[in-house]
């Protein structure tokens, strides 16, 4: 059994997609029906930069429960009510930290970790190489128990991973490893199959896998799930591969 622990659900109305990009009119039961027939019974939804701080349509999305357990992992605001959204599923928070792109907010890490301790959430890292060493200065400041994940592999280059394994080694980070934002060989993702295997073998308890699901921002051909999974299954041992498609999933999100 698997778990998608990385996915987006966009609004059908059209009227309503409105933001730095106008992504595709795909939500949580257009990801549903494909994902179920590979085995997928759990996702995690991430909330889209395009709903900004608002949760309201997150938590609509997370009623959808059917066949499927589902968590969120929302935008804050700083009146966020956040007993309410861990009731509602919500299980994270996002931090963005592109400052590559002009968009890093991770100024607001320590503080946005004090305030989730609150509830037990941990928190979803946006980042990318450069800020990996100003991350690791950070971490003995966090409170005790917080967990970071990174998404997307820590956006690094597949060939220079020395800094990803440094933030690993501290014992602090877990890792998604969602393919479709760092590799050059999208649907066979074999630039990245080295580096799976050896996140896999060091730090089998901290592994994730996400899909990144509708795949918005990313060239044609759109990427599928399959050739992903195949990845991990190549990439790791059963007993790893396990872990991050069920165990790890089910102690982070609290399925």
């Amino acid at each position: 059994m698997i778990t998608d622990c990385h996915l987006h659900s966009f609004a059908k109305d059209a009227a309503a997609l409105t933001g730095a990009y106008v992504p595709p009119a795909r939500d949580i039961h257009d990801y549903m029906a494909e994902a179920a027939r590979l085995g997928v019974r759990r996702a995690v939804v991430v909330q889209a930069s395009v709903d900004g701080t608002d949760n309201s349509r997150l938590v609509e999305v997370l009623r959808a429960q059917d066949s499927f357990e589902l968590r969120g992992v929302a935008t804050i605001a700083p009146d966020a009510d956040l007993p309410a959204l861990h009731d509602a599923g919500i299980r994270a928070t996002r931090v963005q930290d592109r400052a590559r792109l002009g968009d890093s907010a991770l100024d607001t890490l320590l503080d946005m970790a004090r305030r989730v301790a609150e509830v037990g959430w941990h928190i979803e890292l946006n980042t990318e190489p450069t800020s990996f060493a100003r991350i690791a200065a950070l971490l003995p400041d966090l409170p005790k128990g917080t967990r970071l994940v990174l998404d997307h592999i820590g956006h690094v280059d597949p060939a220079e991973p020395d800094a990803l394994f440094r933030l690993l080694d501290t014992g602090l980070i877990w890792v998604k490893l969602s393919p479709t934002r760092i590799s050059t060989d999208i649907g066979r993702y074999t630039d990245l199959t080295a580096l799976v295997t050896r996140i896999g073998k060091g730090f089998p308890e901290r592994i994730l896998w996400g899909s990144d699901w509708p795949h918005v921002m990313t060239p044609e051909p759109v990427p599928q799930i399959p050739p992903m999974l195949e990845l991990c299954r190549n990439a790791l041992s059963r007993a790893a591969f396990d872990r991050c498609m069920w165990d790890n999933p089910e102690r982070l999100y609290g399925f």
